[in-house]
């Protein structure tokens, strides 16, 4: 525990050492070897001239003499006497001889666990050296670790001022940007990054990522399909992309990508939905029956699969097969919602079929029709996930369900008559 405490007051008695020198040599302008050229007292005590050249010759041994000391003991490791050296150079290098200086001392405070410490160093350096790239890198780093943000995006900003081509650093300020919540200044980082590198896809990820939260949905789609066209296996970004285009209806793009999705990981039950749904959606239905039998070969109790083929044949006006399946997902699960609606979707479609045929004209085999569809819906309401949806079909029916004057005028009639409704 002494130990630790003493190594701490060391470190904390260089750094305040060497900052007051430092901060003392950085303020003096003027400061040259000349220094040494001036009087000196000899052993009389009267004033005597230095030559200036042994003065240089001197001065120039010293400095190397520091860095040399302090270089050897960063090598081995030994970083709080590296640091007394290098602080030395720093105070008495007023030629710029070792202008790296900085960054090795505040690399010392670094490894020694020192953040603050290496953090005054960094800054204290860029206050000579105000263009040294790796110093504002530093400073950078340190502060984005202290979730200093903006500070840390002007200290990178400046880096890639000074070192336009630096892919490595773009992309910590694009990050940067990204917590700042400056969306548009990161596309744009991003943007650079692609320009430096068009094949790098974690840029193109992330920036069609950004497009997204901004609801750029075509920039997020410009930006996959550069991933897809430099990476003919890249099966995630063919799923994205499928996903994208069928939320944007472009349902045939939608099947190309899920088609090209499945080829790299056949089976996929999720991207084969997609598929089916998409057809359905084009008025495919019958690729998309076929689409979705080829799911059931595989999970033969997908309960929602069945609905969507039930919902494809009563588009197709086969209401007797879309009974069929409706029935079937509720032989998967009886209290399942969404079979009772698309069951009751059947017998509604079946109606409107008729009604249609009659020049709108709603009778009494109609109303029973509807009357049934009605009490599916009643049934679906019971399924928390779909009372919504059936309420909304309910609501639908009120002005066609058979009143009480209907069913007194046509007491001896329980059942539709009639040949549109035969398939019953």
């Amino acid at each position: 525990m002494n130990n630790a405490k003493t190594v701490h007051t060391i470190k904390s008695n260089i750094l305040t050492l060497g900052v007051f020198v430092l901060v003392f040599v950085i303020g003096v302008s003027g400061t040259s070897t000349d220094a040494y050229a001036k009087k000196k007292k000899n052993k009389k005590g009267q004033d005597e001239e230095i030559d200036p050249q042994a003065a240089r010759k001197k001065y120039i041994f010293e400095l190397n003499k520091s860095w040399s000391f302090g270089y050897e003991n960063y090598k081995n490791k030994q970083y709080t006497n590296a640091a007394k050296h290098f602080w030395r150079v720093a105070s008495i290098d007023t030629i710029d001889k070792f202008p790296k200086v900085y960054r090795y001392l505040g690399d010392c405070y670094f490894k020694m666990e020192n953040a603050d410490s290496a953090q005054v160093v960094f800054e204290l350096g860029l206050r000579k050296y105000e263009k040294d790239v790796h110093l504002h890198r530093m400073v950078g780093f340190l502060k984005s670790q202290r979730e200093q943000v903006d500070e840390a995006i002007l200290e990178y900003e400046k880096v890639i001022e000074l070192e336009p081509e630096s892919k490595d650093d773009m992309k910590q300020l694009a990050k940067l940007y990204v917590k700042a919540d400056r969306s548009d200044d990161a596309i744009s980082a991003y943007g650079r990054i692609l320009e430096l590198d068009p094949n790098d896809i974690e840029a193109q990820e992330n920036q069609a990522a950004l497009y997204l939260s901004n609801e750029d949905i075509e920039g997020a789609i410009a930006n996959k399909e550069k991933i897809r066209t430099q990476q003919s296996d890249n099966s995630r970004v063919r799923f994205d992309l499928g996903r994208m285009y069928f939320e944007q209806e472009q349902f045939d793009k939608s099947v190309e990508l899920f088609d090209e999705f499945l080829v790299l990981v056949p089976g996929d039950i999720s991207a084969m939905e997609y598929v089916g749904n998409a057809y359905r959606n084009v008025d495919r239905l019958s690729e998309a029956i076929s689409q979705y039998k080829k799911i059931l070969a595989i999970e033969p109790g997908n309960k929602k699969v069945v609905t969507e083929i039930s919902r494809s044949y009563k588009q197709l006006g086969k209401y007797r097969s879309a009974k069929t399946y409706a029935n079937k997902a509720l032989a998967i699960d009886n209290s399942y919602g969404l079979g009772w609606i698309v069951l009751g979707e059947a017998y509604e479609a079946s109606a409107e079929a008729c009604v249609s045929q009659k020049d709108g004209k709603v009778d009494f085999n109609d109303k029973l029709v509807y009357e049934i569809a009605a009490g599916f819906y009643k049934k679906a309401k019971k399924d928390l996930a779909f009372r919504q949806d059936a309420d909304r079909h309910l609501s639908y029916l009120q002005g066609v369900l058979p009143t009480k004057e209907d069913k007194f005028m046509h007491k001896s009639q329980t059942k539709p008559t009639g040949a549109c409704y035969n398939w019953f």
